[in-house]
């Protein structure tokens, strides 16, 4: 019979087989470990992250002054430039009240040239009332001295009583025309500073028509809406015809460069995380794609403590949930160009041992 035959066979061919899967066994321990440790080492150096996102400026495009919507020139998802007009709202309402402002400085001006004229008028009249207060000083001396001559007269009854009454009757005469002579240099005194104090108004008033004009100006200028920022057009929500308030969002800009990247670690994987140290960034708008970066700088508070209603630990039953903190990672300029678009979510991978 031959079945010792075929037993002594199988015996040499599992002898012959077991250092074959000893050898394998080995291999795969060695592969295992070797990326065991690998993945070890690079835990140990790096933290990651998939709750992280793109971010960008998004400037909001608001009318500075109401009215309907005449024209707009752009449509969603349109590339701008900075300072490219994108809305005209009707501007004949602001035309008119420019209109306004003019013709109300216009009779500002007038009524300075006429405050300004009654000034110089109060000028020459008290010119004319100094010469009348010299004409009368004169006039009163010389009565004053007719006077003291007629009185020694009469007390030598060289003139009669008559004619001291008479000199008496003219020196008093005037005296009360020089008083009233001064009176009227006071009063025409006065009319020169109420004369200035008008033409101070009128100019003040010019001042304030001018101020008027030029913010009427200015309003007429809002009525042409500009791109603040460079970048896509987005969230368009207007049409010609439609009227618009004052500050209403009437569509946005979402800035084509100089975006970052917002990558929310947690609390327990920043211990050894400070600016300066690199990172790798994936992004599933490009698979396979690697960008780098850099950690700009890390939110001085959690994300919790912004929400529109933070936790308060110290009410009701506490557990302790592991908190998140964002920090922001500058993107290094990619050399093919691929756009960054916020809100695109991102994979980021840090080096911690920088």
């Amino acid at each position: 019979m031959s079945t010792p035959s075929i037993s002594s066979d199988a015996a040499e061919t599992s002898s012959a087989r077991t250092p074959i899967l000893i050898g394998i066994l080995v291999l795969v321990v060695a592969i295992g470990a070797f990326f065991g440790i690998r993945h070890y080492l690079f835990v140990r150096a790096h933290e990651e992250t998939d709750d992280a996102q793109v971010e960008g400026d998004i400037s909001p495009v608001l009318p500075r002054v109401s009215g309907y919507v005449a024209q707009v020139l752009v449509k969603d998802n349109e590339r701008v430039a900075a300072g490219q007009t994108l809305v005209v709202i009707d501007p004949h309402e602001l035309d008119l009240k420019i209109a306004s402002a003019e013709a109300a400085q216009r009779s500002a001006e007038a009524a300075a040239r006429t405050a300004e004229a009654s000034l110089a008028n109060a000028v020459a009249g008290q010119a004319v009332a100094q010469a009348n207060v010299v004409t009368a000083e004169v006039t009163q001396k010389k009565a004053a001295a007719d006077l003291a001559r007629d009185a020694n007269l009469f007390k030598n009854n060289a003139i009669s009583a008559s004619q001291l009454s008479d000199t008496q009757a003219a020196a008093d005469e005037a005296g009360a025309r020089l008083a009233a002579a001064r009176r009227q240099a006071e009063a025409a005194a006065a009319e020169i500073v109420s004369g200035r104090a008008q033409v101070d108004s009128a100019h003040a008033q010019i001042d304030q028509r001018r101020t008027d004009l030029d913010f009427a100006r200015l309003q007429r200028s809002y009525a042409t809406i500009t791109a603040p920022i460079a970048g896509l057009v987005s969230h368009k929500d207007l049409e010609p015809g439609q009227f618009v308030q004052t500050g209403q969002t009437l569509l946005s800009i979402a800035a084509d460069t100089g975006a970052w990247i917002v990558a929310n670690f947690k609390e327990t994987e920043l211990a050894r995380m400070h600016p300066g140290q690199t990172a790798t960034i994936r992004l599933d708008t490009y698979p396979g794609v690697i960008f780098h970066g850099r950690v700009e700088s890390i939110s001085g508070a959690t994300g919790a403590r912004f929400a529109l209603l933070p936790p308060d630990n110290a009410s009701g039953n506490y557990v302790k949930v592991t908190q998140r903190v964002p920090v922001r990672i500058a993107v290094d300029a990619s050399d093919d160009g691929r756009a960054l678009r916020p809100g695109v979510s991102a994979d980021v991978i840090v080096s911690v041992e920088e």
